[in-house]
């Protein structure tokens, strides 16, 4: 597209989605007298206002494509290409929606060599903040279509959502993702909504960076400190200054210094920030190295999930690092790097807080490729190279209220769109207790601001999976903000109205925040968007319904009828009563008890608990009874017919 006098605004570009049977809007600026839009075969004008804005309404008919769109004002013109008509829904929320296709290629790699698929198509928002209200365009609004050259820059979540929508409707979707790792619930509220809420903390926090110059300040005084401490860290790492990654593990194994270690683990040897490195040797046969360096083939490094952030070396050759503590450590070995004999694998681990090291388990820590495969489980060496203070702490700008809001979600309102898919909540499960009626505000919001959707837009909420912040023990189901949040999730659902949960509660995993098989998210998430959206049936997850309590048992109804799934468990699991003595606070836990329990299914519909005979020996009375209510459930074995988990739930006994 050339540049022309006059211009569109929000996120025209070329291979666009938009929105079937419904009025749309494109509108820009810079214009004199009239605009021109023909499309397919309707002709429209409209007269430009003094200040060069102009708008057209129009309808873009039924699904198809691909389509030109032209424009024309004062002997310019603007013409897009490789337009279609379908079905348009945002993508919006933090980390999991935002996580890229690339990050999932070794889980879906088949998904990755596809055909061009011009019925998927999307637009990734830049990521940008602003605190002056909704802005009104994207900078070089870049529009995608499924295809191998594309498809590693688009959100799993996404794609997976569009993928299924576009099989049941048979029509081209396209979405709108607008999403940044990390952001709470209100960087993607509005200023106003936080009035109407009362929210003076956040709305003073906005206030502190519209301040002139704060940001500005703010960022250069953080960026000062974070360099001075790594510039230190350095200065007094010893294994830097001594090439530790050239050792061999013979030098090593001499030095008393070097301790046994083994991974994956926890460890505890520093007490703040700090560095520690790791080293292994691996004996690798002439046949073994034959099978990994086949011609065409990556020699692939695979060092699980590390906190915080590492380097990593092969016989003193780098290999490649991460600069933080989430993503898969996945690098690749340079060719003739390997020999046969003993080859020695260095890792420099860099902590910047007082967690723990951890090399997460259940994760894959080896060399290999198609034919071949070293485990690099088992023993290490380790030794700290140096301690420091804790690293200095970082604002993220993005993350204010309503920093995205504005920036991200601002320029797409004026887009026809059929629905919002929200998958956030990891950021804000410190504060459940008021997520229920920030997420009922957020919708309602959304709803007025995406003037060209229905007025009761479905919104399609992904309920949090389970998680245990890579503890493998019960350490990881305390203090229960994730079970909090999502029945915060839940209450906020049902106060909206049209709005779905799409029930997650078995997927995810104990030992990673950002969990692969986000196929199970993207269609989970597209039936709700199919029962809500477009009126067709699909199956839902069973929802308590009522409950009873006769004699020693308690008998809880469904809305639908609930089967086990686990034939190898003796009755559904993640049952637990909550006895209390003096507080009836939900959140308060410092005298409580928390007694497991096992239900058994009695009806179609109907599990029947037993109140466990300890319950009456500790002398605590009952409070409440818990299905799911913990971070990282360990077996979810209660089921709708259909495969999808029964709701946690808490009821007040």
């Amino acid at each position: 597209m050339s540049e022309n006098k006059f211009r569109t605004l929000g996120i025209y570009a070329d291979g666009m989605v938009l929105q079937r049977n419904t009025v749309n809007c494109i509108f820009g600026d810079r214009a004199s007298g009239e605009v021109k839009l023909s499309f397919r075969d309707v002709t429209l004008t409209a007269a430009a206002a003094p200040d060069g804005t102009w708008k057209i309404e129009y309808n873009p008919g039924e699904a198809g494509g691909p389509f030109e769109m032209k424009l024309e004002c004062a002997g310019s013109a603007i013409t897009f290409n490789d337009v279609w008509v379908g079905e348009v829904w945002v993508n919006s929320g933090q980390s999991n929606a935002q996580l890229p296709m690339d990050r999932l290629r070794y889980s879906y790699p088949h998904r990755m060599k596809l055909p061009k698929n011009d019925n998927i198509r999307m637009i990734t928002v830049p990521i940008t903040y602003s605190y002056d209200g909704p802005k009104d365009t994207v900078e070089n609004p870049t529009w995608i279509c499924a295809s191998p050259q594309t498809i590693a820059q688009m959100s799993g979540t996404a794609y997976f959502f569009a993928s299924y929508l576009e099989q049941e409707l048979g029509v081209p979707v396209g979405i709108i993702n607008a999403s940044q790792g990390g952001s709470p619930i209100t960087s993607w509220m509005s200023e106003e909504s936080l009035k109407q809420l009362g929210k003076t903390n956040y709305l003073e926090q906005l206030e502190k960076w519209r301040k002139p110059g704060a940001v500005k300040e703010q960022l250069e005084r953080q960026t000062r400190a974070q360099e001075e401490w790594f510039k230190n860290l350095a200065a007094t790492d010893t294994g830097l200054n001594e090439h530790w990654e050239k050792l061999s593990f013979e030098e090593i194994c001499n030095d008393s210094s070097w301790q046994t270690c083994f991974v994956p683990n926890n460890f505890y040897d520093l007490k703040e920030g700090g560095v520690c490195w790791f080293k292994k040797e691996i004996d690798i046969s002439a046949a073994e190295l034959a099978a990994l360096t086949m011609p065409n083939e990556d020699i692939r490094l695979w060092l699980g999930v590390i906190v915080e952030s590492d380097k990593a070396w092969v016989n003193g050759t780098f290999c490649g690092e991460t600069p933080y503590c989430y993503p898969p450590r996945r690098y690749v070995i340079p060719r003739n790097v390997l020999h046969v004999g003993k080859n020695t694998i260095t890792v420099r681990v860099v902590k910047t807080n007082q967690t723990p090291i951890r090399f997460f388990e259940d994760k894959t820590y080896a060399i290999f490729n198609s034919k071949e495969r070293l485990s690099l489980d088992g023993e290490w060496k380790k030794r700290v190279a140096c301690d420091a203070p804790n690293a200095p702490s970082v604002i993220f700008m993005e993350w204010q209220p309503t920093a995205l809001y504005n920036s991200m979600l601002g320029p797409a309102f004026n887009y026809a769109v059929v629905g919002a898919l929200w998958y956030q909540g990891e950021s804000n499960t410190w504060g459940a207790f008021e997520y229920a009626e920030l997420l009922k505000t957020m919708i309602a919001t959304w709803r007025e601001k995406f003037v060209y959707s229905k007025k009761n837009m479905p919104v399609v909420v992904v309920q949090l999976p389970k998680w245990g912040d890579g503890y493998k023990d019960e350490q990881r189901n305390y203090p229960e903000d994730w079970a909090w949040l999502r029945k915060a999730q839940a209450d906020g659902v049902a106060a909206a109205g049209n709005a779905a949960l799409a029930s997650m509660v078995d997927a995810g995993e104990w030992n990673d925040l950002h969990p692969e098989d986000k196929i199970v998210v993207g269609e989970r998430a597209a039936r709700e968007a199919l029962r809500i959206g477009y009126g067709i049936e699909s199956a839902t997850a069973p929802v308590m319904k009522e409950f009873t309590v006769v004699a020693d048992k308690v008998k809880v109804r469904f809305d639908q009828e609930v089967i086990m799934n686990n034939s190898e468990l003796v009755g559904v699991e993640g049952l637990y009563f909550v006895c209390r003595r003096e507080s009836d606070t939900p959140f308060a836990g410092n005298d409580s008890l928390h007694i497991k329990a096992k239900g058994t299914v009695v009806g179609p519909d109907t599990i029947e608990v037993e109140i466990p005979s300890q319950i009456k020996e500790s002398g605590y009375p009952i409070k409440e009874l818990r299905y799911l209510w913990t971070n990282c459930p360990e077996f979810v074995t209660l089921y709708s017919k259909s495969g999808l988990p029964a709701q946690p739930f808490i009821v007040r006994l």
